[in-house]
């Protein structure tokens, strides 16, 4: 059974590492089919563009109204290949397709309904599910689903490649076409999202589009913006005011008018956006952490500088009793009272730390003590591809998959969690303490870096590592 050990360098090269024990498959973790590795040049951070903001208000904005409690309630985080996890006063519970109705485990979007229901996305349709029964939707005419929806009655929208999708009782299907035209065309459509009026809203890299059950109106360059920006992600204000991200900032639909507000910074793309119960806006970046943003200042909170658990975020949830909920790749943050608590494999009842969404009902559910787990070790051995050991080489393990390229001094240097060593004269290494989760492994070749991926791709064959076990993941033979 092979695997690939592909470089993760500025410039990747094609080595490969071959025959993982099969006790190490039992524990490792599937990847999505990805082309092949190619050299690419070295990684260079992204230009800052500097938009020019619509004229600000002449008179200052009325302040929102603080959103009232709604008592308790259920959260849920969606995986990308073990199911659901919901979390009320009883604490964590798993459900997935061998245990429940859920009608598949690859879980790509999650979203809050109004009448109390959490709907996910998935390969097969949809499901909803309300704390005790699931009810499941068939797929509509779309692939994948970028975004999800939930409205008033249970009609659901999804955000897909060349358009979006309404059920409402049957699909139907609205083309792209609809949601942006001329220089601004795309099939991209990133997100969805219902308005407290009922309106929906979609956006695609260019435009940003609303539906009001009878036509579509489409805002773009020379059409309510005065430039063309990069759009990606919806929320609301507790005005009810449409707010939709953009490449350094954020975008105010007010009295049929857009005003832009730009970042002092660069952020890179903005995954996700909600508003708290004071009116605090609050935006998941792709790998900057969160921003907040309130009465015109911007703040950035990191693993660095916060008890975030990850700047690499998926997702974002707001609750009525105050707290904001953060799908990370290294775990679920929840922050409230100016504090955060991480929920992660090591500490919970969580199946990954990898969380691709989250959505929670009301003001969620109390949030358990932390669990104390006991940890475990991973070994293995490194051969060439002659049989001969590959000695004294740098090792590491991390808890976040890795591309083909990094920006910190080591592959794993720049994540949350990351333990190093090196192979003895045998080529064999041995990671100690090493808490629950999936780990990425990644070992010094030469001048470069080489990571454990599938058998196609460049993307990370994660391991995983077990309280109080040991992971031995057998003899690695490094091929050309």
């Amino acid at each position: 059974m092979n695997k690939n050990l592909s470089r993760v360098f500025l410039a990747v090269s094609l080595l490969v590492l071959a025959s993982l024990a099969c006790q190490a498959i039992s524990g490792s973790r599937p990847t999505a089919t990805e082309p092949a590795a190619t050299e690419l040049p070295p990684a260079t951070e992204p230009a800052t563009l500097e938009p020019t903001a619509l004229p600000e208000p002449t008179q200052p904005p009325p302040q929102p109204p603080e959103v009232s409690s709604q008592g308790p309630g259920m959260a849920c985080v969606g995986t990308r290949d073990q199911g659901v996890a919901c979390l009320d006063e009883n604490g964590w519970k798993l459900y997935n397709k061998s245990n429940s109705q859920l009608a598949n485990d690859f879980i790509s979007a999650v979203a809050a309904c109004p009448d109390g229901r959490i709907a996910f996305a998935h390969f097969n349709g949809i499901s909803l599910f309300d704390g005790k029964e699931w009810s499941s939707y068939a797929r509509g005419d779309y692939s994948t689903v970028n975004a999800l929806a939930c409205g008033e009655g249970g009609v659901l929208w999804v955000a897909h490649f060349q358009g979006v999708s309404r059920y409402d009782g049957q699909w139907t299907r609205f083309g792209a076409d609809l949601l942006a035209t001329g220089d601004a065309a795309s099939e991209l459509v990133y997100d969805v999202a219902i308005a407290p009026n009922g309106t929906v809203w979609v956006t695609t890299p260019n435009s940003v589009a609303s539906f009001d059950e009878n036509d579509w109106t489409i805002y773009q360059e020379g059409q309510g913006f005065d430039q063309k920006f990069f759009f990606k992600s919806l929320a609301f204000d507790n005005l009810g005011n449409t707010l939709v991200s953009h490449g350094n900032g954020i975008a105010v639909f007010e009295d049929g008018k857009w005003t832009i507000r730009n970042s002092p910074d660069f952020i890179s793309s903005m995954e996700d956006m909600v508003v708290d119960t004071r009116g605090r806006i609050w935006l998941g970046t792709l790998i900057d952490g969160v921003y907040t943003v309130e009465n015109g200042a911007w703040n950035n909170q990191t693993f660095t500088n916060s008890g975030l658990s990850s700047d690499n975020i998926n997702a974002l949830a707001a609750d009525t009793g105050g707290r904001i909920w953060v799908a990370t790749e290294y775990g679920l943050s929840v922050f409230a009272e100016d504090a955060w608590t991480v929920f992660r494999m090591d500490n919970s009842d969580l199946p990954v730390n990898d969380i691709r969404g989250v959505a929670v009902v009301a003001d969620g559910p109390s949030l358990p003590a932390a669990l104390e787990k006991s940890t475990g070790s991973l070994t293995g051995q490194v051969k060439n591809a002659d049989g001969s050991p590959v000695a004294n080489s740098d090792v590491e393990i991390c808890v976040q998959i890795l591309g083909s390229q990094f920006f910190g001094a080591t592959p794993c240097s720049d994540q949350p969690f990351f333990l190093t060593g090196k192979t003895d004269s045998e080529g064999k290494f041995t990671f100690e303490n090493v808490p629950t989760g999936y780990y990425t492994l990644v070992m010094k070749v030469g001048d470069g870096w080489a990571q454990l991926t599938g058998d196609i791709g460049s993307i990370s064959e994660q391991v995983l590592v077990k309280p109080g076990e040991t992971t031995d993941v057998g003899d690695i033979t490094m091929k050309e």
